[in-house]
């Protein structure tokens, strides 16, 4: 599903399943930036899934090989993904900007448009290319963390994460782009399929992961192959876009292919790993499969925006001939210490000793607070009033080393770092 300021969303997001629940829902309960479990767990599932998908490129065996029917006159599109856990992934601890916009669920809200600014400043900063037809950046965000098109509220209309879609791709004037929240955690379970045969909570995100790559590759710039029907997306009349191949075998997965040792389904067995992904649709076998040549079930969009049949058409533009990956999680973490913070000045009564803060990362706010301490530079104590960068040393203070302590916060939590004492002070 792909992402439109125009009406919200048409045809190249996602939507939610028909198990979605209303807009308005209670928050879910916030345990912080989490990935449900483990953010580490949660990357690794999706690194080891990228990493799997272009270890198999070229082969028939999963919903890729649907792709290459999509090719135009000037463009063949080849089931050739490139990805390297390496150099192709970023993760970022900052904390996300202000924001107007709000899911009616989560605590935390990002705009398509701060993602956007994300996905730049790590390809600037990482220099990853921009202006090409074979770069797809994916962005992942985590759990209590909801996305909307803009500013606003979903239960005025606005399309986020709880009342419209699970995922979507787009692009800039510099990139194509896919932006994946934690679908585990969206709108009480509406984009998870149930199925965790990867074992781990990033098999749900995986399912929508794959539908937006394929749509991205065959439809980066919503001109290249769709449904003609222009049917209605929201009940709007959609006079410009037909559904995309994932959006016509949206949560539609067919017969799996077996269970893991815990009873888990799959319906994919990419490089010897199992998983559970969403069918595409094939022209060539006139419905949604599982792979090229697969066995086509009777497909009806589950997707409650759409209503749209096949086949799908060329439009006369650009498709994507080949794929690299790139992944930028953006989990804000706790702030941490790189550098300890220090203390400038003689220590001597009536003279004015200056903290440094050290270094942080994470972009904390930070606060200062003076401490006295031993002659031996132990049994610290906070000195009253004294939290600016600066103490001018006072007679209680002869005898005694001092400290600073920085305390940094963000979103994502606090920690401290303390310096080193100072000579005892001198009257």
């Amino acid at each position: 599903m792909k992402l439109f300021a125009v009406i919200a969303l048409a045809a190249g997001a996602l939507a939610l399943s028909a198990a979605s629940t209303p807009a308005g829902a209670a928050p879910a309960s916030l345990t912080g930036f989490n990935c449900i479990s483990s953010c580490a767990a949660y990357e690794a599932t999706i690194n080891q899934y990228f990493t799997d998908v272009a270890h198999d490129s070229g082969l028939g065996t999963n919903v890729y090989s649907t792709l290459a029917q999509y090719s135009t006159p000037s463009t063949t599109i080849a089931y050739d993904v490139t990805f390297d856990a390496a150099t192709n992934t970023y993760v970022d601890g900052n904390p996300y900007p202000a924001t107007k916009c709000h899911d009616d669920f989560d605590k935390y809200c990002v705009t398509d448009k701060q993602l956007q600014t994300e996905i730049a400043n790590v390809i600037a900063k990482k220099h990853w290319p921009t202006n090409t037809t074979t770069a797809l950046y994916f962005i992942f965000t985590p759990a209590n963390v909801g996305v909307c098109d803009g500013a606003g509220y979903a239960r005025d209309g606005l399309a986020c994460t709880t009342n419209v879609f699970c995922a979507y791709h787009w692009y800039t004037d510099s990139f194509i782009y896919g932006v994946e929240p934690d679908n585990a955690a969206v709108s009480d379970g509406a984009c998870n399929t149930g199925q965790t045969p990867a074992g781990s909570d990033a098999d749900a995100t995986l399912s929508t992961v794959s539908h937006e790559q394929s749509e991205a590759i065959t439809d980066p710039y919503g001109d290249g192959w769709t449904s003609e029907d222009h049917e209605t997306f929201m009940g709007i009349p959609n006079a410009f876009f037909g559904s995309e191949n994932g959006d016509l075998c949206a949560w539609n997965f067919g017969a799996p292919l077996g269970t893991t040792l815990d009873g888990q389904q799959y319906n994919q067995v990419i490089n010897g790993h199992d998983y559970f992904l969403q069918q595409e649709y094939s022209n060539a076998d006139g419905g949604c499969v599982q792979y090229a040549g697969g066995t086509a079930t009777n497909f009806k969009p589950h997707d409650p925006f759409y209503s749209g049949t096949g086949p799908l058409v060329y439009h006369d533009g650009f498709v994507m001939p080949s794929n690299t990956i790139y992944a930028i999680y953006w989990v804000p973490a706790k702030p941490v210490n790189n550098r300890p913070p220090t203390i400038a000045g003689i220590a001597k009564v009536g003279n004015r000793l200056k903290a440094f803060h050290g270094s942080w990362s994470n972009l904390p706010i930070l606060t200062y607070r003076w401490l006295r301490c031993s002659a031996a530079g132990t049994s610290c104590r906070s000195i009253k009033g004294a939290t600016a960068s600066t103490h001018r040393l006072v007679a209680a203070d002869a005898g005694h080393r001092l400290k600073i302590r920085i305390t940094a916060k963000n979103i994502a939590g606090r920690a401290s770092a303390t310096s080193a004492a100072t000579p005892k002070v001198k009257r």
